[in-house]
């Protein structure tokens, strides 16, 4: 594993969520479109209601918007073309069980046909990893694991 890899595992994250944002942004744009549009009937409680409802559309995206923009700006707060001789925030880590690359909670994406599973370094898993060296062995879920490659 090399850091030109790694580089394309960050681009990869950073392409996905900047997808995310923009799909949030297209689609919040539309929910506050239709609000403005929407005009007073004669069911004032059907207005009501339905005004409700997309102001909680709205606030649920604007939320996941806001995630999503924070998930990124960690990412990017990260030098991926550094490498790294034990397990800390930015490092990707092959494990005999898989790989991981500890940045932003994004979840699994898949590169060059490698799963790969984006966590947090506050996620339970990250905190077992970190701090550990190519050939350290830790335990997670009961399941043992070694470091085969680490950047």
């Amino acid at each position: 594993m090399d850091l030109a890899f790694k580089k394309e595992v960050h681009d990869t994250c950073v392409k996905l969520l900047e997808g995310k944002i923009g799909d949030l942004e297209a689609e919040l744009a539309a929910v506050r479109e239709s609000a403005i549009s929407e005009t007073k009937s004669s069911m004032g409680d059907k207005y009501e209601t339905g005004r409700e409802m997309m102001m909680q559309e709205g606030n649920r995206l604007s939320h996941q918007l806001d995630l999503y923009l924070s998930q990124l700006a960690t990412l990017k707060s990260i030098d991926a073309e550094k490498s790294l001789d034990h397990v800390k925030s930015g490092s990707l880590i092959q494990t005999n069980k898989g790989w991981f690359y500890i940045s932003a909670p994004i979840g699994q994406v898949v590169h060059n046909e490698k799963r790969i599973f984006v966590i947090s370094p506050s996620a339970p898993l990250a905190k077992e990893m970190m701090n550990k060296a190519i050939n350290d062995s830790f335990t997670f879920n009961g399941q043992a694991q070694t470091i085969v490659d680490l950047i």
